[in-house]
């Protein structure tokens, strides 16, 4: 017996195989989840440390959910190789972690909000068996809080190129010593993680500074009441041009004032943080700024050719310089001394002396550690590490 499909019945059925393949299809797909957004503002030029390479840099978690995610765990690798760097989680992630606005309570800042973001700062040391990587890719591991439950999520955010820039290689910006060089990238509200939001972005301008203060062998930096800033060491040390170059922009009208206040300070507006200074044009879009000097005693301005060693100003106390005299150094890519990013230098060379454990050590009057037999010899062509006493050669 013959069968006869109807027009229809045959319609119906294709309808219907039709609709299981799409069915199959669609449940073959991986799910879509609606998440954070990763950025790396500014990509990473290598400097050397200490005998290291390093990489400074920042990612820029944004929660683009409706409801709050808690970070897990960051990992770091080499794009192109695909080898791992670096795996950060619990004690060490909230070393790296900042949030704006957010208490110091480690566990707070891994949880951001709707709309929130948090910022990882990287100070990464590259192994001297690891080739500098070209690019860096990042995955991110976090929980999505969700009413009844979380769920584990991980993101691979991307790539990220690592610059192939030298830093500039630089004299002295002072003479002999010892000077410590009081920096610390973990820090919060430290040189590295100040960010300020100045014409539409965001930028650490002083993610290389250092402030440089003057040392007696004795382990004093200054001379009895160090409440007066005329006792201390390096008060009034000639600064220099620690390239040539053309000054972009001086200033040396801001007073001082000749005592630490121990109490609340007047809040002083940003165009003055910086104090007396002078922005050096280094060529190459590098300006480097010496900041807090001492009232009147900038002796450039702006268009004046500079060469290498040449006196600027004096070493002083100016602007938003609570801690006591020093200098401050940072190098960026803008004339600007907030609206630039920090970038990297290095110096041709200096003697390591000693170190402090901490810029907390430092601060209490602890005298600093010697450096190990052997390990305070000359150093070329670094930066010096965070909180070296050195000497300048």
């Amino acid at each position: 017996m013959t069968q006869v499909i109807r027009p229809w019945t045959s319609l119906l059925i294709g309808l219907l195989a039709l609709g299981a393949a799409s069915l199959a299809w669609s449940q073959s797909r991986r799910p879509i989840i609606h998440s954070v957004d990763v950025q790396v503002p500014s990509a990473p030029i290598p400097v050397s440390i200490a005998g290291n390479r390093h990489l400074a840099y920042e990612l820029h978690v944004t929660n683009f959910r409706p409801s709050e995610i808690t970070l897990i765990r960051v990992e770091i690798s080499d794009a192109v190789r695909g080898s791992r760097l670096s795996d950060f989680r619990d004690a060490e992630l909230d070393r790296l972690l900042g949030r704006l606005g957010a208490s110091s309570d480690t566990a707070e800042k891994r949880v951001i909000g709707p709309g929130m973001r948090a910022i990882v700062y990287m100070w990464l040391t590259l192994d001297d068996a690891v080739a500098t990587p070209a690019r860096l890719r990042h995955k991110i591991e976090f929980d999505i809080i969700r009413a009844s439950r979380r769920e584990r999520v991980i993101v691979d955010a991307g790539e990220s190129d690592v610059r192939r820039d030298r830093p500039p290689v630089l004299s002295p910006p002072l003479r002999g010593g010892p000077w410590v060089a009081l920096y610390d990238p973990m820090m919060a509200g430290g040189h590295r993680r100040t960010i300020y939001a100045v014409n539409g972005r965001a930028r650490i301008p002083a993610r290389f500074a250092i402030d440089w203060v003057r040392m007696e062998n004795d382990g004093t930096c200054s001379r009895g009441d160090k409440s007066q800033i005329a006792n201390w060491h390096g008060y009034g040390a000639e600064v220099l041009a620690v390239a040539d170059g053309v000054v972009a922009e001086a200033n040396d009208d801001i007073a001082e004032a000749p005592s630490l206040s121990g109490g609340s300070r007047t809040p002083i507006p940003l165009e003055n943080v910086s104090g007396n200074f002078v922005c050096l044009d280094l060529g190459g879009g590098r300006y480097a700024f010496y900041e807090h000097l001492k009232q009147g005693s900038v002796r450039v301005k702006a268009g004046d050719r500079v060469r290498s060693g040449k006196v600027i100003g004096l070493l002083g106390n100016s602007g938003g310089s609570s801690s006591g005299p020093h200098l401050h150094f940072h190098l960026g890519d803008a004339q600007s001394e907030l609206a630039g990013e920090g970038v990297p230098y290095v110096f041709r060379s200096f003697e390591v002396v000693g170190a402090f454990e901490s810029i907390g050590a430092f601060a209490s009057g602890e005298r600093w550690k010697p450096a190990p037999s052997g390990a305070g010899a000359l150093r070329k062509g670094e930066l010096p590490a965070a909180n070296t006493v050195v000497n300048f050669r």
